[in-house]
């Protein structure tokens, strides 16, 4: 029988959690880091050698919040969505919103977001 190997999070993950851990202005050890996230010191040390796959969403936020990261860029890293797009996706209409933008290629989503973000902001 072969041992089932734990799948990794992405290198990008990895590299944005260690960045942010090593630019805390107080330099907080491993362990302090994972008391603050409510996570164990061995799984973020799993998670920062590669040897433990993305946490759940909850431990994302955590970990966004306790080494100030954006929020949301974190979750883009681990390639998930957050809790709140997951929640607009459970909405009716956004299937047919997510169907229109599937035709337009990845490098023109960046000027979408920047027309919606300003159609947005014109009508609030």
């Amino acid at each position: 029988m072969t041992e089932k190997k734990p799948n990794k999070a992405p290198d990008r993950f990895i590299r944005l959690l260690d960045k942010a851990m090593k630019e805390l202005p107080e330099k907080p050890s491993l362990n302090q880091i994972a008391r603050r996230a409510d996570i164990s010191p061995a799984y973020l040390s799993f998670l920062l050698n590669g040897k433990r796959d993305v946490p759940s969403n909850e431990a994302i936020a955590r970990l966004e919040e306790v080494l100030n990261i954006p929020k949301g860029e974190l979750f883009q890293a681990a390639g998930r969505p957050t809790d709140r797009a997951l929640e607009f996706f459970r909405k009716d209409e956004a299937n047919s919103i997510v169907q229109e933008l599937a035709h337009y290629p990845a490098s023109k989503l960046p000027e979408v977001l920047k027309m919606l973000r300003r159609g947005l902001k014109n009508r609030m």
